[in-house]
């Protein structure tokens, strides 16, 4: 997924429009909504505007100025990502939102998806988010490398505890901590046990094809803190080349910031958590740095060829940019 730069001659009209998003929220342009703004003039529109004193726009005059498919699926994309700041979206900004998706002619899935929360339909927003998300990379990754169906299904009953340990997928992730410190398996050793993450083939780890989320916080260096979560998916979906981009990232801002828990396990959800410290422009710098890789790690990387290299060695090879944050 690319963050693509908007140019000066665009940047005001879109952030017109996404300001009348932040507004028609129910806690109108509080600080969550100010956050995301500030940090998307900085990082993508490249302007320094008075959100106050924005007019305004309509769909048509929009349209008339952003031509550009990519930069106007960018744009609506930022709009959805605005109205989960502090919670599920308002009936108003699902309309602003169906408004000028219509007006700019993209066909954004998030927004039917989202629209469900704003109908408090959150069954059918679940059902619905389900079939875009990235779990559906999980299955698939898990599939093709366990070699069917029936033992992902029995990697799902042994992450919830119903089937025993197994003992040889298991034991070649603790192996991992004979590797020399310094490289990259190693470090996932030490980041499992020390955030008490079962390994895959464990009682209560996640199937092996979903590994590769928690080899990216290693690489990207992002904690599993909420604050932490949100970067690193943001990352992920950055890499990530497939249509479940977007719907990688707002799965960890939906529970970390709008308050809406998909896991399915207890998370510490929080609304508008985005607008606390750095975070808005942490979460877009995130995806920065996973737009700028060149692998997907999500699609058919096999992890065993890279845990004897060293974790700068893998990030230099990957094209990983240093980590860097406001408050550094």
């Amino acid at each position: 997924m690319d963050l693509l730069k908007t140019g000066l001659e665009l940047a005001p009209f879109e952030l017109r429009a996404m300001t009348m998003i932040a507004r028609a929220g129910t806690n109108g342009l509080a600080q969550p909504q100010r956050a995301m703004l500030d940090a998307m003039q900085r990082l993508v529109l490249e302007t320094d505007l008075e959100l106050y004193d924005l007019p305004p726009i309509s769909g048509e005059e929009l349209a008339g100025h952003c031509e550009d498919s990519a930069q106007a699926r960018q744009l609506i994309r930022l709009m959805v990502a605005l109205s989960l700041a502090d919670g599920p979206p308002s009936q108003e900004q699902m309309d602003l939102l169906r408004v000028f998706a219509a007006a700019l002619k993209v066909d954004e899935p998030a927004v039917k998806v989202i629209g469900h929360l704003a109908d408090h339909n959150l069954l059918r927003f679940r059902l619905a988010f389900a079939r875009r998300s990235h779990v559906r990379t999980y299955f698939r990754n898990s599939k093709q490398i366990l070699g069917g169906v029936l033992p992902v299904v029995k990697a799902i009953l042994r992450f919830r505890g119903v089937v025993r340990e197994d003992h040889d997928l298991a034991a070649r992730f603790r192996a991992l901590s004979d590797l020399p410190e310094g490289t990259l398996g190693h470090a996932f050793f030490d980041h499992c046990r020390s955030e008490r993450i079962p390994f895959a083939g464990e009682i209560g780890g996640f199937p092996i094809g979903a590994v590769y989320h928690d080899f990216a916080h290693v690489l990207g260096g992002y904690d599993t803190t909420p604050e932490g979560e949100i970067k690193n998916a943001a990352f992920q979906a950055g890499f990530c080349k497939g249509d479940e981009d977007f719907f990688t990232t707002l799965f960890a801002n939906i529970i970390h910031t709008a308050g809406i828990n998909l896991a399915p396990f207890p998370m510490p959800v929080l609304r508008g958590r985005i607008g606390q410290g750095s975070l808005a422009m942490d979460w877009l710098r995130g995806l920065q740095r996973g737009a700028a890789m060149n692998v997907d790690l999500g699609d058919n990387w096999n992890l065993w060829d890279y845990v004897e290299l060293s974790v700068d060695e893998v990030r230099e090879k990957f094209g990983i940019q240093p980590l860097t944050s406001e408050a550094a």
